[in-house]
């Protein structure tokens, strides 16, 4: 009993002793706290610091603060500094003031789309009332100093004329804080009352109190989201709601490297994931393929592909007849097992009207059996297709978001999926074009493999690293403008020029000592404030010029030389000479034909061993060249009694077999097998009316393949490879659509559309199941104005021209006016040409002065004098030179200009 009486004494005494303590800590004693305690866990960013006085001057005297002294919060930060020292004395009082204490500057949303920063000096055992009250007593008489308490706590606000609160300031414990934004101060004193753990102190754990030397930098995924949110036009970015719905955090510690700003520290997260490399990594192959049209990159380089399903994007809701189906048909009969960790996700140049481009390329070491599992997948579906482009076959999948559904919710953006392979890398794009540019990138080197050793993007990526982002500012940063509403797209393109003075922005994660280490890095060239280089206004003269003996009548047409992967040039003179002449201005052998040339250039690889002949057509004749200028097997072809008008070329499979697809002046459509016999049903299918576009094949994601056809009365003609009408054909438009329809991307990229205009300036967008599904009237300033409907070389994206008596307006094809020629006359010839980005050149060539023009969207006329040319300008972009080959004709002559890009 005496032992129990004891005990309950002693119990009573030690909860005496807690409820005293407890008392004088909350009512007797001010809270000793750390300033981290009163920051939010959705801060933008949390800079800290207890060597404020030598880190300011630290980065002061780098080469960076040329760069960073030009943005607002640093200029404004260094004047409110200098205006404090001068309050409290002057002399560097501040200065000794923040030594060895702990001071933070953090970043935080004070409403939808606007950030304010909060400043915080933690003065430890001291109280901030003795330098709260000398900044009171020394404030001039213009700024009034008023008081007011927020839950019982007192807010001292500064406010200068017309009562415009310039700072509020409060101190919570023994912490001084102070912000433009009182709704800021507030949030921090309900953060400092509360029981909740909301804090980023509470999400730090044994990293709160470590030591970061000049400073760290603390990011929380909740923080990026609230940023990516408050800045981007649409307020359901993808990107904050991963985020968002995440929970990590890093602590990095900050560093100043030769030519870069570093920062490095723990990653901190609710579930371990191991960041380890892959052991095979191989880095070179995919430098092979990653485009240097690349934006941004995401690297996932985990020790298996196991390990890297870990990475959950958990914002992303599945279908569930779509992933019960994966996992059934893919997953569970160990489609991933193949898989190496290796995954690289890139953000491209847009093309046409695309939303968005992007790809990604997952590395397999299995690379046939993972194809065969995905055309085992894709068949017996009522999308049972795939496409061949460069000799790679394309498989398409209509499912929507299929890589995000396959690897974890990673990878959204796509709408649809096009699938490739490529040694052991499959390659996975969001549009058809999308695959085919990727694909023509690779071909002709326009990849980090053969980038020029000044190139700054391979240099972010370190194949040890187990994940990095990395962002590419002078490439993404226009993009970044077009989507950031109203209120920042002012201040992103007015800055623009100083934030794409960093070369790119790249967080990496590496497993060091068994946890995930950090690190942000952001390069910079340093000096004066960057100046953007207009490129307007060149003045260009011919590279070279080959003068032939007649005048030229056809081209110039660009072909592919198959021996060094240059571009030889097909032109035709007045006496139907035919002439293919080398990039090195050699004629490698002239032709004579029956007549004119009538459709365009092709090439083809009859005898299937990679040497490439040419193909054209003249009224009675169909031709195949080699290289030696001699006839292929069985060529020319005729088709008696028939005149040919048009010509296209077709190989369903990329088996070489190719169907020679053509129109005659009666109204016929042969389609003629590789050695010239024509194919049943094709010999030849009667229009009773002629084309007036040169019949072709088409595949139409989704729905298969369709022979088109227009003719001259309004009708489109929609075939199978049979002959056979497909539904919806003809699709009757009307007696004034006299002009070429375009089959162009549809919005997004994510289908194909049909478009027309008619004589009066009606455009209709039709489907290739025979729907109209677009009608709309331009105006016709008077009787005499053409229209047309101009597509790129591509056929990505598209204008239209009002050709007006002494004018041309030129609309995008949302028919939006983007600017006005002062070129008018039925004889000139236009071009469009589209090669992603900003680089759309419209080319006009006037016969009659013997003039070329080249204009931007914008209409800008981007030499100071005109080019000689009396017929169609052909342009092609080597990206790999950063230059234009610009090719134009006049007279006997075939010149050469070249234009950097």
């Amino acid at each position: 009993m005496k032992i129990w009486k004891s005990l309950l004494v002693l119990l009573a005494v030690v909860l005496c002793a807690w409820g005293g303590y407890w008392v004088f800590q909350n009512f007797f004693s001010s809270k000793n706290i750390n300033s981290l305690e009163l920051i939010r866990t959705d801060a933008v960013f949390v800079f800290e610091t207890k060597q404020a006085d030598q880190t300011w001057n630290e980065l002061v005297n780098q080469p960076a603060w040329s760069l960073l002294s030009q943005l607002p919060a640093f200029s404004e930060t260094a004047e409110k500094l200098l205006n404090l020292d001068s309050l409290v004395g002057g002399n560097g009082e501040i200065s000794r003031t923040l030594s060895g204490r702990q001071v933070t500057i953090s970043c935080h949303p004070s409403g939808v789309d606007s950030f304010e920063l909060l400043f915080t000096v933690n003065f430890g055992a001291s109280s901030p009332e003795t330098l709260l009250g000398e900044i009171k007593s020394r404030t001039p008489k213009s700024v009034r100093v008023q008081s007011r308490k927020y839950s019982d706590l007192e807010i001292v606000e500064f406010s200068g004329i017309e009562n415009s609160r310039n700072w509020s300031a409060t101190i919570l414990g023994n912490v001084l804080l102070a912000s433009s934004s009182s709704f800021i101060i507030e949030e921090a004193i309900r953060l400092y009352i509360s029981e909740e753990k909301l804090s980023i102190a509470s999400k730090l754990g044994d990293q709160l109190d470590e030591n970061s030397g000049l400073g760290r930098l603390i990011l929380s995924s909740h923080g990026i989201a609230k940023l990516i949110g408050g800045v981007s036009a649409n307020r359901e970015n993808p990107v904050a709601a991963e985020l968002a719905i995440n929970e990590v955090y890093l602590s990095m510690a900050l560093s100043f490297e030769e030519g870069q700003l570093s920062f490095e520290g723990p990653m901190i997260q609710n579930e371990e994931i191991n960041f380890s490399p892959s052991v095979g990594a191989n880095f070179p192959e995919f430098q092979k393929l990653i485009s240097n049209r690349t934006q941004s990159l995401t690297q996932i380089n985990m020790n298996g592909i196991f390990e890297a399903q870990r990475l959950q994007n958990r914002a992303f809701t599945p279908k569930s007849t779509v992933s019960g189906e994966m996992q059934t048909r893919l997953t569970d009969r160990g489609f991933l097992d193949n898989f190496s960790g290796e995954m690289y996700f890139l953000e491209l140049e847009n093309l046409g009207n695309q939303i968005q481009n992007q790809a990604l390329l997952a590395r397999t070491l299995e690379p046939a059996q993972t194809f065969a599992f995905l055309k085992e997948f894709r068949s017996g579906t009522d999308s049972d297709q795939s496409d061949f482009y460069r000799d790679s076959e394309i498989l398409f999948f209509p499912e929507d978001e299929f890589p995000a559904h396959l690897f974890g919710g990673k990878f959204t953006g796509f709408p649809q999926t096009h699938i490739s392979l490529s040694g052991q890398i499959l390659i996975l794009t969001n549009s058809a074009q999308g695959m085919k540019t990727m694909l023509d990138d690779i071909a002709i080197g326009n990849t980090w493999f053969k980038a020029p050793e000044s190139a700054i993007e391979p240099k972010s990526i370190n194949p040890a690293s187990g994940y990095s982002k990395n962002y590419y500012l002078r490439k993404i940063w226009e993009k970044w403008e077009d989507k950031s509403n109203s209120a920042w797209s002012p201040f992103l393109q007015k800055y623009g020029s100083i934030f794409k003075a960093f070369p790119y922005l790249s967080l990496k994660v590496n497993q060091i000592g068994g946890k995930p280490v950090a690190t942000l890095t952001l390069p910079y060239e340093g000096g004066e404030k960057p100046t953007v280089v207009d490129q307007t206004g060149l003045s260009l003269s011919p590279s070279s010029t080959v003068t032939l003996p007649e005048r030229i009548t056809y081209g110039p047409k660009s072909v592919l030389n198959f021996n060094d992967n240059t571009e030889d040039i097909v032109v035709q003179d007045a006496q139907d000479n035919l002439y293919l002449i080398s990039s090195g201005g050699e004629v490698v052998y002239t032709q004579q034909l029956s007549g004119p040339i009538v459709s365009d250039a092709f090439q083809i690889d009859f005898l299937k061993n990679g040497k490439l002949q040419l193909l054209v057509a003249t009224a009675d004749r169909l031709y195949g060249i080699d290289r030696l200028g001699n006839p292929l097997p069985g060529f020319p072809v005729e088709i008696r009694n028939e005149k040919i008008t048009h010509l296209s070329l077709a190989d369903y499979d990329n088996t070489r077999d190719y169907r020679y697809f053509l129109a005659t002046h009666s109204g016929n459509l042969w389609l003629l097998d590789r050695n010239g016999e024509a194919l049943e049903g094709w010999n030849p299918l009667k229009l009773g009316e002629k084309s007036i576009l040169a019949p072709s094949h088409v595949r139409v994601p989704g729905r298969g393949d369709y022979m088109v056809a227009q003719s001259e009365n309004g009708k489109i003609h929609l075939f199978n490879r049979r002959g056979e009408k497909q539904s919806g054909s003809p699709l009757t438009l009307g007696g004034d659509f006299v002009t070429p329809i375009q089959i162009t991307p549809g919005t997004g990229g994510n289908s194909l559309k049909i478009s027309a205009i008619s004589a009066t300036g009606e455009v209709i967008q039709a489907s290739f199941g025979g729907e109209i599904t677009y009608r709309n009237q331009l105006v016709k300033p008077d009787r005499d104005t053409q229209f047309q409907i101009l597509a790129d070389q591509g056929r990505n994206s598209q204008v239209i021209l009002s050709r007006q008596y002494s004018k041309t307006l030129v609309l995008d094809e949302r028919e939006r006016e983007l600017f006005t020629l002062p070129l008018a006359g039925k004889n000139l010839r236009f071009g469009y040409f589209d090669f992603g980005s900003k680089r759309q050149i419209l080319a006009v060539s006037d016969p009659e002065q013997g003039f070329g023009y080249l204009y931007d969207l914008k209409g800008n006329m981007l030499t100071t004098t005109p080019l000689e040319s009396e017929g169609t300008i052909q342009i092609t972009h080597q990206p790999t030179k950063s230059q234009y080959l610009i090719r134009t004709i006049t007279g006997k002559n075939i010149l050469e200009y070249r234009m950097p890009d």
